[in-house]
């Protein structure tokens, strides 16, 4: 799915518009009242810091328009899912998890090459691939494999490349066996897309299924609703792959030409550049703040144009405050993120990390000098 998609950001018809308004007031409201505080003061509630954090790069309207669709318009429903899933990254420590990263990861899961992105499809969207085999059920904690999945799903939307606003996702079933078969894990997932990350995935592809599996997807299905079944397709032949994804973005593996996945670990630098980070505190203080600011003002511009202000001059406000909110965020990203695997192979850029480093180290040598 794109922008331009019908019931996206640049294809909504006045009753999904004046929808997105209410959901976006109704939100706020119910934010306000359950933390008891002024709608002035959300984000700098646990609330609104982590629905800012979740937005991220994204356009507001974007993200809330994902749980829209998922609730099919249904506000109080869209708004519900929503507060339940900042709920439920507190819980599950989401932001915590972004900030140590792969650190907080088993190092032989992820070097595995059980799931991995590699690459885009034809239509521009992230390829997440799937190794079923790899998988030993049992063969790790599933709390830690658990925290590969929401770390992988978080890492799919730093992918996202222009229009685009969904992944792929491609699952080999070479040499399954029972042993690889994790019912609870599958729920878990299938949880996470329905109630956490909703519209996220726009294609499954499934291949090399043997006739035992079969058995186990007459159970799978039915824990998966109808909107993501239908995003599901079982190819008979590996050669229907080229027909949604070129060559040169399948591993060998695959019959692609891309070279299968390798972990590159962390480098020294990477890890000089995480401590350095961590231990500026009052650098994260400052960009921190200016996220709020810029976040607050995007609130309150918004709730001017859902109450019915339309003007071309609120218009062209609220879109200099969505890039705003976006700027400062990047700002903030090196104190609550950390570089990964993909962007040490150039799959994921964010020059933010370098520019930043290089100001905080000349800080620093500043610092020294006049000592």
């Amino acid at each position: 799915m794109t922008h331009n998609d019908i019931g996206h950001v640049y294809n909504l018809d006045k009753t999904q518009t004046e929808t997105l308004k209410t959901c976006w007031i109704t939100l706020l409201e119910r934010i306000s009242k359950e933390s008891s505080i002024s709608i002035d003061e959300i984000t700098s509630s646990p609330e609104g810091d982590a629905l800012f954090r979740s937005i991220g790069y994204d356009n507001p309207d974007i993200f809330m328009l994902r749980w829209l669709r998922a609730r099919k318009w249904d506000v109080d429903g869209a708004v519900q899912q929503l507060i339940d899933t900042l709920n439920w990254r507190h819980e599950r420590g989401v932001d915590e998890l972004l900030a140590k990263g792969e650190n907080e990861l088993l190092i032989e899961e992820v070097m595995s090459g059980k799931a991995y992105f590699m690459g885009y499809d034809k239509i521009g969207r992230p390829i997440n691939y799937i190794h079923v085999k790899d998988h030993i059920k049992d063969q790790f904690p599933i709390e830690a494999t658990e925290k590969l999945g929401i770390l992988t799903v978080e890492t799919d939307q730093k992918l996202l490349k222009g229009s685009v606003e969904t992944g792929t996702a491609i699952l080999d079933m070479n040499g399954f066996g029972m042993n690889n078969m994790d019912y609870q894990l599958v729920k878990f997932f299938i949880n996470l897309f329905e109630s956490y990350y909703p519209e996220s995935l726009g294609l499954a592809l499934i291949i090399h299924s043997p006739l035992i599996f079969y058995s186990c997807w007459a159970i799978i299905k039915h824990w998966v609703d109808p909107v993501i079944q239908n995003k599901i397709h079982f190819l008979k032949h590996e050669e229907e792959l080229f027909e949604f994804i070129d060559p040169s973005n399948l591993p060998k593996r695959l019959h692609g030409t891309h070279p299968d996945y390798k972990y590159i670990p962390p480098t020294t630098e990477d890890n000089n550049m995480l401590a350095a980070f961590r231990a500026d505190k009052q650098g994260r203080k400052i960009v921190r703040a200016a996220h709020r600011k810029a976040a607050r003002h995007y609130l309150n511009v918004t709730l001017k144009w859902a109450h019915g202000d339309e003007s071309e001059t609120l218009i062209e406000e609220r879109k200099q405050a969505t890039k705003q909110l976006r700027d400062t965020f990047e700002e903030f990203v090196p104190y609550i993120h950390t570089r990964t695997h993909y962007h040490r192979m150039g799959l994921i850029n964010e020059p933010i990390f370098d520019t930043a480093y290089e100001k905080l180290r000349h800080r620093n040598e500043m610092k020294i000098v006049q000592f």
